[in-house]
């Protein structure tokens, strides 16, 4: 802590010109000017292109599609498709952080198509199950001796 001081000292006692308010905004200047300089070049730095997360959004669409979302989830794939649509015109105007956030936002509204596809397949599986066995029992009942 106490190294700041000796070297504001040593400043100090460089310039006996200038009077210490006048250091002391110097310094203050230099300190600003060095953030806003930092602040620019972090603001300039571009994210590299997502390619691959583009990439995976468009993998998770078509195994929804594969699943059957466009018949048993087709909101959740419209959704997933329209944002893919958006990501890719982000990508083309290289905002490659707008890209990569709306790939990860396809990726999980296509996993929720996909997912709701296969729920309801299961559902109606199941619903056919129950309906054999329904008439299954029937039948039995029909047949068997009284």
């Amino acid at each position: 802590m106490n190294t700041a001081l000796p070297s504001l000292a040593r400043t100090s006692t460089s310039m006996p010109n200038l009077s210490s308010s006048t250091q002391v905004m110097r310094l203050l200047s230099l300190t600003a000017i060095t953030a806003i300089a930092l602040t620019l070049m972090a603001c300039a730095t571009k994210i590299p292109a997502p390619t691959q997360e583009v990439a995976l959004s468009r993998a998770a669409i078509d195994a929804a599609a594969r699943a059957g979302a466009a018949e048993l989830a087709p909101a959740e794939l419209t959704l997933a498709r329209q944002k893919q649509a958006m990501a890719d015109t982000a990508m083309t105007q290289e905002q490659y952080d707008r890209a990569l956030m709306l790939s990860h936002e396809v990726q999980v509204d296509a996993r929720l198509a996909e997912a709701r596809a296969r729920s309801r397949r299961a559902d109606r599986a199941a619903s056919e199950l129950r309906e054999d066995g329904r008439v299954l029992r029937q039948e039995i009942n029909r047949t068997a001796p009284q």
